[in-house]
Parts: structure tokens; C-alpha cells; sequence
């Protein structure tokens, strides 16, 4: 028999996630583009920050925004990580499988409106820097990734932090930015580059790494934080909030 009350829900969280990312790469593309625009003459150093500003806010808004409808992950490569560990609710394949559907699909839109509606030529593709190697991109993509999951894994799920959580995630891809940026435009999500890449025709060398980085990243903290949960004193500390979010029940 079919669970349309389990189907619905699935519909509705992706259709958040969609809406979701579809914002984030908007305002994450627009923001730094029209910083970066405005100031690169006249404050170079101030410039380098723009992105990593706008695209670390842009998080911040969009995760704190459809956190109670979908989660707010917006980002395929953290959705396989959370599929991995099982932190997504439902069947986790199915709405994870929706989920990243959703994700690309909502970076495609936000790509393509921010295309339209800014003056100028908005770009916001991500493409590795003159004298950065495909390795080294690759490297920086799977480590800023994985502090970005991290983050994700430890203030949104474990700790339910709300909006400090969504804080938290916004400034690990600012932080992320600032070291990887000049090098390879610190994407650390699949969906962030796909859509700015379909819409501008622009996919730089080594386009790859941009899925396979992020994809890595995720996976590795997802390491990282199966071994934390069942280790030490993090493990009593989620065996205590296991039994204080039961005692409110």
C-alpha cells in the first residue's frame, strides 16, 4: 500500500530544498559578484572577501530559513554524507535521492535568474586558478567540504543548535572561502557549481573535482563523526541529550 502522507512529506521538503538552494546560489552568486565589482579598483584586499562574505551569508539565511521545513542541507555532496550516516528523515534514500534532484535543479534556477535580473555579467562559476593544480583543487575542495559538514553534522543534527546552528554552517563556508577561494572559487557543493556552470558555458579545467571534492569532503567527516558518536565523552553527551529530548516527550 502506498504512504501518500510519507510521499507528500517527501515532496514538500525537496520542493524547500529547491526553493532553498535556488536562493542560496542567487544571492551567493549576486552578492559576490556585485561586491567584488564595486570594490576590486578601489580596495583589492577588501574584494578577496566579498565572496566568501556573500556566499557565507547566503548560507546562513537559506539554512536558518527552511531548517524546520527540510533541514536546509542545499548541498548534494552533504545530502550523500547524511544518507551514509542515516540523519535524513524518511527513507533515506528516497528523499535523499529527491533531495539532490531538488539541489541541482534549485542552483540551475538561481544561477539562471541572477543571469537575468543583474547587470552586467554576473559569472559565479567556480574554476581553478591560474597556477592551481587539479590536485591541489581537489584537496582543498574535499577539506573545506568536510569542515563545512562537520559543522552541519555537529551544530544542526547532533547539538538542534536552531539559529546558532545555521550560524555556525555560514561561517565554516566563510572560513572555507578565504583559504580555498582564490584558488578554486571554494564551491564545496556540486549543485553550487553545476548551475552557474550550465548557465554561463563556463566549466574552467578539471571540472570534476567540483563533484568528486565535495562528494569526498562530505564522506569524510561523515568518517569523522560516526567515530566521535560512539567514542568518549561526545558519546555520553548524546546518550544524555537522547534522554533529556525523551523526557519532554
Amino acid at each position: 500500500m502506498v504512504d501518500f502522507d510519507n510521499i507528500s512529506n517527501d515532496l514538500a521538503a525537496s520542493f524547500a530544498e529547491f526553493i532553498g538552494t535556488a536562493y542560496f546560489v542567487f544571492f551567493g552568486v549576486g552578492g559576490s559578484v556585485a561586491l567584488t565589482n564595486n570594490i576590486k579598483d578601489t580596495n583589492p584586499g577588501v574584494a578577496l572577501i566579498a565572496g566568501p562574505l556573500a556566499w557565507g551569508f547566503s548560507l546562513l539565511v537559506t539554512v536558518w530559513v527552511m531548517a524546520p521545513i527540510s533541514g536546509g542541507v542545499l548541498n548534494p555532496a552533504i545530502t550523500i554524507g547524511l544518507m551514509v550516516t542515516n540523519n535524513i528523515k524518511g527513507n533515506r534514500l528516497t528523499r535523499g535521492f529527491l533531495y539532490i534532484i531538488a539541489q541541482f535543479l534549485g542552483a540551475l534556477l538561481g544561477a539562471y535568474l541572477i543571469e537575468t535580473v543583474q547587470p552586467g555579467q554576473s559569472g559565479g562559476a567556480t574554476t581553478l586558478a591560474s597556477g592551481t593544480t587539479v590536485m591541489e583543487g581537489l584537496l582543498l575542495e574535499i577539506f573545506c567540504t568536510s569542515i563545512l559538514t562537520f559543522a552541519v553534522y555537529i551544530l544542526a543534527i547532533d547539538e538542534n543548535a536552531d539559529g546558532m546552528g545555521a550560524l555556525g554552517i555560514g561561517w565554516a563556508l566563510f572560513i572555507s572561502g578565504i583559504a580555498a577561494g582564490p584558488y578554486t572559487g571554494a564551491s564545496l557543493n556540486p549543485a553550487r557549481t553545476f548551475g552557474p556552470a550550465l548557465i554561463t558555458g563556463d566549466y574552467g579545467t578539471a571540472n570534476w573535482i567540483y563533484y568528486l571534492g565535495p562528494i569526498l569532503g562530505a564522506l569524510l567527516a561523515s568518517a569523522f563523526v560516526t567515530i566521535f558518536r560512539n567514542l568518549g565523552e561526545y558519546k555520553e553527551k548524546l546518550e544524555k541529550l537522547k534522554l533529556r529530548e525523551k523526557s519532554h516527550v
